[in-house]
């Protein structure tokens, strides 16, 4: 099978550039989804995911692209990967899905790409 690559050019449906106009857009849902860093806070949100993001002002347009998991979406909308990326942890996701949905790709298809793949740190790397 011949492997499709990602296209990496700074046009859609190409890399995302995250700018000053799309940063203030995407406040409230930055807000919300940095907020996904305290443990308490996820599990509010997973007891109730509406509720939960009324209460940073997402709109219904922001609030059902979350619960869709449309990834591609939320950056659009202003959304900042590493907030983005919160979410997609605390739901059960990760960087991959995030990149097959941009993409189109199947996460293998992302995985096969990606030329170094890390899959722990050195020894003694979180020692002291």
């Amino acid at each position: 099978m011949a492997l499709r690559k990602p296209s990496f050019d700074l046009e859609e449906p190409g890399t995302f550039v995250y700018t000053g106009p799309l940063s203030t857009q995407g406040l409230r849902l930055n807000r919300f989804a940095l907020s996904l860093r305290v443990p308490d806070n996820r599990t509010r949100f997973l007891a109730g995911e509406q509720d939960y993001m009324a209460g940073f002002g997402l709109s219904d347009d922001e609030i059902a692209l979350v619960q869709t998991r449309d990834w591609t979406g939320l950056l659009r909308a202003g959304g900042h990967l590493q907030a983005i990326l919160k979410i997609a942890a605390t739901v059960g996701s990760d960087i991959w899905a995030i990149a097959a949905h941009n993409t189109g790709l199947s996460e293998d298809e992302i995985a096969a790409a990606c030329p170094r793949h890390t899959v722990g740190l050195p020894e003694g790397a979180n020692d002291g």
